[in-house]
């Protein structure tokens, strides 16, 4: 486990310009929506305790496209000797955006890509196709004889699976460098049946005996991004890809021949010493506690609270970091001794994510789709 803040991940806005159907701000409870302010910036990136800090990435529950003081930002990460990644649904992505963008230093930009061609308005609501792939024209265009990688990333659910398929070619016709799937985490109860995990992997050889020999697999990562595994259970195989073609297209899970991998009971974002600042300076640990939102896992409803071990409006980033509570909470994700939320048949306390029925601290990490490997972030 890292001791110090390798990547820094920095929500530069709670707003966006999108409704997209997967997204976890539907079923936020209480929160509000706003910028961060770029004064706090400056005086995080002085911070000592960002001295071994290698990544600084602009992302959160928003899009950070929406702040009109992104590249001002980047730039100045940038100038302290840090990469500079960013995501965003490429609306925003304009030519003249692009630009500045790389000006400021930016290393690379994932662009959510969660459905492709005449499906692409059903997922990505008020977005434009079109548009997108204009920008992304423009925005290799640019980066073209330099360094910037191009990242593409999506959320796989049972709507998008089939047309997915094509990501493969989607992503070589415009050279990306880099992607990144994820199983879907349900926040409204009509998107429970989207869920793929439980017909996956470890669920699926929990509760049958009749599991697939055949990987389905997403590869491609140059950074350590575990991937989550895409193993139907027989019943399932035939619901999803009802035929042969559509089988044998699958292998779209296969990127540059690297094998897929799926940890259990290990939280990346502790072990490889990640920490997430919030739009009004509060710092979360991992994307999951940004915010206070309703999410499902199966049929039980679950309100996942945010957690914040400081702000950094109040005091330095690195006090924070190296608080008692802050080192506790890693210490026991670490180990992660909770109770196994996300197999078990349910009771009241997986309606929070307070505490469980082996008494661990708030907040309990037994319940989490990215602590086991399914959901997965940039």
């Amino acid at each position: 486990m890292e001791d110090q803040i390798r990547k820094l991940y920095v929500e530069a806005s709670s707003r966006c310009n999108l409704a997209c159907k997967m997204c976890f701000r539907h079923s936020w409870i209480g929160e509000r929506f706003g910028d961060l302010d770029p004064a706090v910036f400056v005086r995080v990136m002085d911070d000592p305790a960002l001295s071994g800090t290698e990544t600084v990435f602009f992302g959160g529950m928003g899009e950070p496209l929406v702040h009109p003081a992104l590249a001002e930002m980047a730039a100045l990460a940038s100038a302290r000797g840090k990469k500079v990644e960013l995501v965003t649904n490429g609306t925003l992505l304009s030519e003249e955006k692009a630009r500045e963008l790389l000006n400021a230093g930016v290393t690379r930009i994932w662009v959510s890509i969660d459905e492709l061609y005449e499906n692409y308005g059903k997922i990505q609501i008020g977005s434009d196709f079109g548009l997108v792939l204009g920008n992304l024209r423009a925005f290799n265009d640019l980066r073209r004889g330099t360094d910037v990688r191009l990242g593409m990333t999506a959320v796989v659910m049972r709507d998008n699976i089939a047309s997915l398929r094509r990501i493969r070619e989607f992503a070589e016709r415009f050279e990306a460098d880099d992607l990144n799937l994820s199983h879907i985490i349900p926040n409204r109860s009509e998107d429970i049946e989207q869920a793929l995990w439980p017909m996956c992997d470890v669920a699926a050889i929990k509760a049958v005996t009749d599991t697939l020999d055949y990987s389905w697999r997403f590869e491609g990562f140059d950074l350590g991004t575990e991937i989550p595994m895409f193993k139907f259970s027989q019943r399932y195989r035939d619901l999803l890809f009802p035929d042969e073609k559509s089988l044998r297209d699958a292998e779209f899970f296969s990127w540059k021949g690297k094998p897929a991998t799926r940890r259990e009971n290990w939280c990346r974002f502790i072990e490889e010493g990640h920490c997430f600042i919030r739009w009004d300076g509060d710092v979360s640990p991992c994307m999951g506690l940004l915010h206070t939102a309703d999410t499902y896992l199966g049929e039980h409803k679950r309100r996942i609270r945010h957690h914040s071990f400081g702000n950094v409006c109040e005091q330095s980033l690195g006090e924070i970091w190296n608080s008692e509570d802050y080192r506790g909470f890693r210490d026991r994700v670490h180990a992660f001794h909770f109770a196994p939320c996300l197999f078990c048949g349910g009771c009241e306390l997986l309606e929070e994510n307070k505490t469980d029925c082996i008494g661990s601290l708030a907040p309990t990490c037994g319940g989490c789709l990215w602590g086991q490997g399914f959901a997965v972030c940039p």
